[in-house]
């Protein structure tokens, strides 16, 4: 019986830590969503200059898939979804700018010590976009990025 209520334990933590991908907030929010999409990060090389792919390259290699999501209505509704999902997540906001009523947020997810996840919270006014990219990135991949 204890083998049994251990087991199931276990199944049930795992299957919380599966909540915390910015693939599940995409999937239970994606119907109120104005536009969404998902792509891999394969095919989002051939949306891009060869000049702004020569630059993101090491960022594709080493990521999975793009989600995005675009809503014009129910923005601020979504944007305290949004929030409520980083904070239970445990995502880490790397930076926050903003200008008037822009606003963009950038979020980290990390597990043993690399960056398994990227999300972009981007606002202006009434629109609201998120994005989210799974990646296997370390600390040094992602500094050579932003260098």
């Amino acid at each position: 019986m204890k083998k049994l209520i251990l087991l199931l334990i276990v199944v049930f933590a795992s299957s919380c830590a599966s909540h915390t991908s910015f693939n599940t907030f995409y999937k239970d929010h994606q119907e109120d969503s104005d536009f969404s999409f998902g792509l891999s990060s394969s095919l989002v090389a051939s949306f891009l200059s060869d000049e702004d792919a020569e630059d993101i390259k090491p960022l594709l290699k080493k990521a999975k898939h793009v989600r995005i999501l675009v809503f014009t209505e129910q923005a601020e509704d979504k944007t305290v979804a949004f929030q409520k999902f980083i904070n239970r997540s445990k995502f880490e906001k790397m930076v926050k700018i903003k200008d008037d009523d822009d606003q963009l947020a950038f979020f980290t997810l990390e597990k043993e010590d690399r960056i398994r996840e990227i999300a972009l919270e981007i606002s202006s006014g009434d629109e609201l976009v998120l994005l989210g990219l799974k990646t296997n990135l370390s600390q040094t991949d992602l500094e050579d990025l932003v260098n």
